[in-house]
């Protein structure tokens, strides 16, 4: 399946699970679900209960001591007298003043009520006459409407389930708009609940029994101190048995409630401006499209256990934050069909993840075993057929896919072995032209590299103070280093990139994958210059003397001394040049005549050697050797050889009357392993400054103050000390000589 085709259906079930959770969201087939978790969120958002509002109760035992329902309205007025009497605030009785009863009587409540002036009373509804549908309002008595100072309804209906939940604020019929009685006692009191527009309204329950209650026989017979009702706003309902209406509420738990309690619960909650407003359809469907968007979003970029985590993350982030929109703001949002969904999602997504695993495994076997694997590997997957017909479908394709993906990683081993057992640097670079493996040659080569670095081949070169040179076709390392660099595409991947289906932009990526192999050549190149040196010395340097030779014995008659003496000189010096030019040659030989040398012995024969010469010159060698023979495993014919060139050289280029030092240090006597080190320095006009770059260039023919040089000298001497696996340093100024230090290993 192409990747284009897995978007394509990844889009199609999250644009159905969105609408599925629209579904169920406007059908409210999980409303009873979300009522569950509305009951027992519910507690959070519930205010503290007001100190100011107290129940006075018809209960049992009211019943016991006045006599039984319903009671003359006079026990009304006198119960209202007491409270009014007792400085209440507000009293809103629960009951119901529909038709008349004694005229006494009822002439006593109207009293009551109007004297004291804060008694609120509610109203009903009736069905309308010849009507199936209509309602009309059923008010109170007039005279005790006219008393009271607020009318207003009690309706309470349960949700389906029959749990009770909210209160219609606002009533509204064909005949208008009726608040609720709770709506009318706020409006007396001038609370701040009084002007809410809320229509409807979910309510935070206490549990029952939870407000402060007197009974109303106490309170008649004055057995509660008169100052436990001043300033309180009391309501006055039946809570006996069989009184009364009665609602399972959820407080936590469900659990019984009397009216008069309910009532008093939605009026603390509208004084505490704590009534819990429901979202909106739409706002639940964009947080459950996003919370469903970030689910498929986890299931496209992340592997199927993140998966199963973000859908169990992403259901406790609906919980926890539909519980803080409630505890914190009074809002209620329904989450059931977003979870429901979210629930439905992950398993639908890994059946069409596996669907599409299953048909990969079994076209990637097929495939395999069709192209250029061999009898072997088919008759190993019958093995594998036959040993597996009792396993699950999937299992036998995930068995069959581990042989052959088995049997491959030992191909890519095998390869990866001839990588790095290749004698040349090999560097791997993958279809984004990055590096991907280098064998061990090429790890030192760029021993900073690390294989979890994506770098291009300019960074790695970069990296490792490598440059391109020659058009690319060449390597040139800090340390001098010269390597052939040869290409070869990886034409392999772009047929796995057929094979796989891969786009074109894909298959041409995987198509520029190539292989690089460093064959170093720094000794091919050096042979190569020293032979074009060894051209430039024959024909221009042996020549010149020779020509010399030849021109001075032409001249007729010329048989002087002085002629005689220049073609001794020159033939010196061409003697000289070939020695020179044998002793280099003997040099590009590995072969040394190692033998236990003294070499203070060497040194002081390299100074008697030169005696001649610097005392022609007026010019002191001073030795300064230790006590002791210093001993070293060294070719004594090439180490004097070079002591004679450096000494020699010293006093070649030394003013008359000057002096050369001639030093050696034997440490090694000591048995600490050291090296022995020789130090000749002068006090000549020191190295010219083009010298000083190179000292140890070789050939070039030069002149000089001291006469012509060949300049195989100091050629001669590296070429010693390198034989010798040891080191060299030159220090020089002008005007102030020149001082060189060998150190040769024990």
């Amino acid at each position: 399946m192409r990747q284009s085709r897995l978007l394509l259906e990844w889009a199609i079930l999250l644009v159905a699970a969105i609408m599925g959770m629209a579904a169920l969201q406007s059908s409210q087939m999980t409303q009873r679900l979300d009522n569950q978790l509305l009951d027992t969120a519910a507690p959070l958002a519930r205010p503290a209960m007001s100190d100011d509002i107290t129940l006075v109760a018809i209960d049992d035992q009211s019943l016991g001591e006045i006599g039984a329902w319903p009671w003359p309205r006079a026990v009304h007025g006198a119960l209202i007298d007491r409270l009014t009497d007792a400085g209440a605030r507000a009293i809103v009785l629960d009951i119901l003043f529909l038709e008349n009863t004694d005229l006494a009587d009822d002439d006593a409540l109207e009293r009551a009520m109007r004297r004291g002036d804060n008694v609120l009373l509610p109203h009903t509804f009736t069905a309308r006459i010849n009507s199936q549908t209509g309602i009309d309002p059923l008010y109170p008595l007039p005279e005790f409407g006219s008393a009271s100072v607020g009318v207003g309804h009690v309706v309470a209906e349960p949700d389906t389930d029959g749990i009770f939940r909210r209160f219609d604020l606002v009533l509204s019929t064909d005949k208008g708009d009726f608040p609720h009685l709770a709506m009318r006692a706020l409006e007396f009191l001038e609370e701040r609940g009084a002007g809410t527009t809320e229509r409807s309204a979910l309510i935070p329950f206490h549990p029952a029994g939870a407000l402060v209650t007197q009974s109303a026989s106490d309170v008649l017979a004055g057995n509660t101190l008169p100052e436990f009702f001043e300033g309180k706003i009391v309501l006055i309902g039946a809570t006996g048995q069989g009184m009364g209406d009665r609602y399972s509420v959820a407080a936590g738990d469900i659990g019984v409630m009397t009216g008069i309690e309910t009532q008093a619960n939605l009026l603390n909650a509208l004084m505490a401006d704590a009534l819990i407003d429901p979202v909106g359809a739409l706002w639940q469907n964009i947080a459950g499209g996003m919370a469903l968007f970030a689910l498929f979003l986890a299931f496209w970029y992340w592997p199927p256990r993140l998966g199963l985590g973000v859908a169990i993350a992403l259901v406790a982030a609906l919980l926890i934050g539909s519980a803080g929109m409630l505890a914190w703001g009074q809002l209620w949002m329904p989450i059931a069909p977003a979870i429901i969904m979210i629930v439905l999602s992950y398993p639908l997504w890994s059946w069409r993840r596996l669907s599409h695993v299953s048909r990969y495994l079994d076209r990637e076997a097929a495939r395999m075993m069709g192209e250029g694997h061999g009898p072997q590997m088919q008759a190993d997957h019958e093995q594998h057929r036959l040993e597996g017909g009792g396993m699950e479908y999937v299992a036998r394709q995930v068995e069959r896919m581990r042989g052959l993906i088995l049997r491959t990683e030992d191909t890519l081993s095998f390869v990866r072995q001839v990588i790095e057992a290749a004698p040349d640097a090999m560097i791997v670079l993958n279809d984004q032209g990055q590096v991907e493996m280098l064998n061990a040659v090429a790890d030192q080569l760029f021993p900073d590299w690390q294989s979890e670095e994506a770098l291009s081949l300019n960074e790695l070169l970069l990296f490792g103070r490598a440059d391109l040179q020659r058009g690319g076709s060449e390597m040139l390392t800090e340390d001098g280093r010269i390597f052939l660099i040869a290409r070869a595409p990886l034409s392999g991947l772009a047929g796995l990139a057929e094979r796989s289906g891969a786009s074109d932009a894909t298959e041409g990526a995987l198509r520029s994958g190539e292989i690089l192999a460093l064959r170093e050549i720094t000794d091919l190149r050096r042979l190569d210059q020293e032979r074009k040196q060894m051209l430039e010395f024959l024909s221009h340097d042996m020549r010149t003397p020779q020509v010399a030779i030849i021109g001075l014995t032409r001249k007729p008659g010329d048989q002087s001394a002085g002629a005689m003496a220049r073609i001794k000189k020159q033939a010196e010096r061409t003697l000289k040049l070939a020695d020179d030019f044998v002793q280099l040659a003997r040099l590009e030989s590995p072969q040394l005549q190692l033998e236990d040398s003294d070499i203070s012995a060497l040194i002081e024969e390299a100074c008697d050697r030169a005696y001649v010469l610097a005392e022609a010159k007026h010019i002191r060698i001073e030795q300064h050797l230790p006590q002791d023979p210093c001993f070293a495993d060294v070719d004594a014919s090439l180490i004097a050889r070079m002591l004679d060139n450096l000494i020699g050289n010293a006093v070649k280029y030394s003013p008359e009357d000057s002096r050369i030092d001639v030093k050696l240090n034997c440490p090694g006597n000591s048995g600490d392993g050291s090296a022995t080190q020789i130090i000749v320095s002068d006090e000549g006009a020191g190295l010219p400054e083009a010298r000083i770059k190179d000292p140890f260039a070789r050939f070039g023919a030069h002149a000089t103050d001291a006469g012509p040089s060949a300049g195989l000298g100091l050629a001669l001497v590296k070429k010693v000390v390198d034989a010798h696996d040891g080191t060299i340093e030159v220090a020089s100024r002008p005007g102030q000589g020149t001082r060189f230090t060998i150190s040769l290993k024990n």
